[in-house]
């Protein structure tokens, strides 16, 4: 009987510590923080991933990653947005209202750094 031998990719990355290690990301595993499900990527992918939304450094990918399926839904980031917008320009909007106060009445209320 034949038996099958798993390729292997080695990558190096980054530890906690700063050190470069090297880790065969073909066969890598990486559960997921919310869901606690094992997902598997394909070598390439997952390096890239690592190196550009974790730095380079696999010990923060293994202890913040967070799956598609457990990460808020469009919905969700879009009321998030939305939200902080409005609390953005109601800000605006009251400093606003406050220099229109201070030009009807001529009293300054917040002098300029002279």
């Amino acid at each position: 009987m034949k038996k099958t031998r798993r390729a292997k990719q080695f990558y190096t990355l980054e530890n906690a510590a700063g050190r470069d290690v090297q880790i065969d990301l073909n066969n890598y595993k990486v559960q997921c923080v919310k869901t606690g499900k094992l997902k598997s990527f394909y070598h390439k992918y997952l390096f890239n991933l690592i190196n550009r939304k974790y730095n380079g450094n696999i010990d923060t990918f293994r202890t913040t990653y967070v799956s598609r399926e457990a990460a808020p839904g469009r919905d969700a980031r879009r009321v998030a947005y939305l939200t902080q917008r409005v609390q953005k320009l109601s800000v605006q909007l009251s400093n606003l209202r406050g220099e229109l106060a201070e030009a009807e009445s001529g009293v300054v209320c917040f002098p300029d750094a002279e």
